[in-house]
């Protein structure tokens, strides 16, 4: 296991030209971009199908919805 860290260790150490930093920023900040506007686009979808989930306990076990 220590050999695959260290050679991991090694590679995000190298030296990088400043055009390589900024591509490898820029494609990190792009892929973190995504990702929060895949959440915000699927989280009210997401949060009203748990809620149709709860509430069907509630109907199921007999107490009222309000």
């Amino acid at each position: 296991m220590n050999g695959w860290m260290t050679s991991a260790r090694r590679w995000l150490r190298r030296p990088r030209t400043r055009g390589q930093a900024l591509t490898e920023l820029s494609l990190l900040m792009a892929a973190l971009i995504l990702a929060t506007m895949g959440i915000a686009t699927f989280a009210p979808d997401m949060f009203a199908a748990y809620t149709i989930y709860v509430r069907g306990f509630y109907v199921v076990l007999g107490y009222p919805l309000g």
